[in-house]
């Protein structure tokens, strides 16, 4: 066996070396491109899922969702449950919202919204809205008469937006804009800001001051339709969840996955064209390993009847393609990473996809480049042996004499 694999290192070598130089290369190339497209493909679904989720977690749902489980929608004694819930491990920062439905008019046109009363100052905390303001400034706690809004109901004469149609299409910072509310109370507001944070939930909504609100529902006062839990980076969620439902009964507690649907069906779409992508870039590898050997084969089929002739094992010829071919795959492996790593990565960070939701970054995961190396392994090898054994198979007189 040992002398068998000496003998097949040698032919192997001697193959490479000796052969043409033109043919591994373009061999090599394709592969490389193949390895490429392995990698490049999960780790920008990956970058679009994260990408997603980030966005659904700063700015709409927080990492965990706090709502009343009961006949009423709000939740009692809301300060309280801040101060309690600040003292669990592994909690970075919490606010509360209220909100109450309302309908928005501006120039004749009017939409149906949910207007939230926020504490602007803990909103900072856990949500980045504040930061992704496309007109004027996000609210302050002493604002009275002011209103924040998503930019998917202002408009902004930004007819490249999704639900530009059904906006009120014109509303710019420091407009006025009239707000009835479902309990008939009628007000007037100025626009602060509009904010764009690329994630259309989100944008949907509406923001006064927690002082303003309660001019609104006074009867709402310390009261919340729903508390956002912000974690510490490597808090255990399920941890804090419980911890949580042990300080106040009838509480619906729920994580940022379980808002995620869109998201989640999202991704199961991207995981089927995945496996198609990979399918295809898997049979042109297999198929240029197999068309190289083959042809390699066909054209040493004299030379390997000689070979064995003179006492070479067909073990030993078949091993030496096997080699090759795998030599050919280390070598495209490792030129593919390092163009990955240091070429496709910083090019992609510093022009970065952009889809609905803001810009996608490349990722890299240790089981995509594992799995990655092991099937583009598998397939060279399969694709190596199958015209090899065709040869092997044949008379060594038949061989020699074609």
């Amino acid at each position: 066996m040992i002398r068998s694999l000496r003998v097949a290192c040698l032919l192997a070598f001697t193959s490479v070396t000796k052969g043409n130089i033109r043919i591994a290369l373009l061999t090599m190339l394709i592969l490389i491109l193949v390895a490429l497209n392995l990698v490049f493909v999960p780790g920008l679904l990956d970058g679009l899922a994260w990408g997603a989720n980030d966005k659904l977690i700063n700015t709409y749902s927080s990492d965990i969702v706090i709502e009343s489980g009961g006949a009423s929608h709000f939740i009692p004694d809301v300060g309280q449950l801040l101060s309690e819930i600040r003292q669990i491990d592994g909690v970075d920062s919490v606010t509360a919202r209220n909100y109450i439905g309302a309908e928005i008019e501006y120039e004749g046109k009017y939409l149906g919204a949910a207007v939230y009363g926020v504490n602007p100052d803990t909103e900072r905390e856990v949500f980045t809205i504040a930061d992704s303001m496309a007109e004027g400034n996000y609210l302050d706690a002493d604002d009275v008469d002011t209103i924040v809004l998503g930019i998917q109901i202002a408009g902004a004469d930004d007819t490249e937006l999704e639900l530009y149609a059904r906006s009120l299409q014109s509303v710019h910072a420091g407009d006025t804009v009239t707000v009835t509310y479902t309990n008939n109370i009628v007000k007037e507001y100025t626009v602060k800001g509009i904010y764009y944070t690329e994630f259309i939930q989100t944008d949907l909504q509406s923001h006064i001051s927690e002082g303003e609100f309660e001019t609104i529902a006074p009867y709402l006062s310390d009261n919340a339709s729903a508390v956002y839990v912000k974690t510490a980076e490597d808090a255990d969620i399920d941890e804090i969840t419980r911890r949580i439902m042990y300080t106040t009964e009838g509480l619906r507690i729920t994580t940022w996955e379980d808002h995620a649907g869109l998201v989640d069906s999202m991704t199961e779409s991207f995981e089927i064209i995945e496996i198609i992508i990979d399918t295809v870039n898997l049979l042109v590898a297999g198929i240029t390993v197999f068309i190289v050997t083959y042809i390699d084969v066909a054209h040493r089929r004299r030379q390997i009847g000689i070979q064995r002739a003179i006492g070479i094992t067909p073990a030993a010829i078949t091993l030496s393609y096997v080699i090759r071919a795998v030599f050919y795959t280390v070598v495209a492996l490792s030129l593919s990473m390092i163009i990955y790593r240091f070429g496709i990565i910083p090019l992609e960070a510093r022009y970065p996809f952009h889809f609905p939701f803001g810009d996608v970054f490349l990722q890299i995961s240790p089981f995509v480049l594992i799995r990655t190396a092991l099937l583009l392994f598998a397939v060279s090898v399969i694709s190596a042996l199958l015209p090899v054994r065709g040869v092997i198979r044949t008379k060594i007189i038949d061989a020699i004499w074609g």
